[in-house]
């Protein structure tokens, strides 16, 4: 007798779809960060600027149907979105504290997100950086970009 059994080896999550959600609540914290600059609300605006870390990692988790299992890389990401030390601090702590991710991929994706985001805040400045309202867009912006792309690469190069 023969068996006839097959074994599809497939990665869960899709990073198109990855992207887009991690970039929508990056933009969604990015956007709170601005609207309670504006308000000089410094410490709702300071909580909003820490949830900008836990975009990537939220929208990894809903594409690849992990919601409720990645706590401690949420964790990672809120404290890593502290402004001055996110471009070092929030890799090293999702990667740290997630097991399906590596750190230096995590920097990896996070630099290149942080260049495609600057370069996307620098183009927007160079089009309408005469209209004073430019920065709060561009920094919205700005945050999205990288947060679809982390979320993106967490996506593609997890280990599973």
């Amino acid at each position: 007798m023969i068996p006839l059994t097959a074994i599809s080896a497939t990665k869960p999550g899709n990073p198109w779809l990855a992207a887009i959600y991690a970039g929508v609540l990056t933009a969604i914290a990015a956007y709170a960060v601005g609207f309670f600059l504006q308000a000089d609300q410094l410490i709702p605006a300071g909580i909003a600027i820490l949830l900008t870390g836990i975009g990537p990692v939220l929208g990894y988790a809903i594409a690849s149907g992990r919601v409720g299992n990645g706590i401690a890389g949420s964790i990672g990401g809120i404290i890593g979105g502290i402004p001055v030390l996110n471009i070092i601090l929030w890799p090293l702590l999702v990667g740290i504290l997630t097991r399906t991710q590596s750190i230096g991929k995590l920097f990896l994706g996070s630099l290149i997100g942080v260049i495609v985001a600057l370069a996307l805040f620098f183009a927007l400045a160079s089009t309408i950086g005469q209209d004073p309202s430019w920065f709060n867009l561009g920094f919205i912006f700005a945050y999205a970009v990288w947060g679809g792309i982390c979320g993106a690469v967490m996506t593609a190069w997890a280990k599973y």
